[in-house]
């Protein structure tokens, strides 16, 4: 049960990263600099990923240790 636990942990981390490039390379957002989606949505996207990232590694570390 751990070793699932540690695997979908990390599958979450690898989504996080996927949801914080998503706006820059696959799912691009408008290409006017000038508007909303843009000026805020990319970049609170990328915020977003790297949270979930973050979070999902040291809940992955944190699990790999008390295995």
């Amino acid at each position: 049960m751990k070793n699932i636990n540690i695997i979908l942990s990390s599958l979450i981390a690898l989504l996080g990263l996927l949801v914080g490039i998503a706006p820059y390379t696959f799912a691009k957002v408008c290409g006017m600099a000038s508007m909303h989606c843009h000026k805020v949505t990319a970049p609170v996207v990328l915020v977003f990923g790297i949270v979930i990232f973050v979070i999902s590694l040291a809940q992955t570390i944190i699990l790999w240790k008390k295995r």
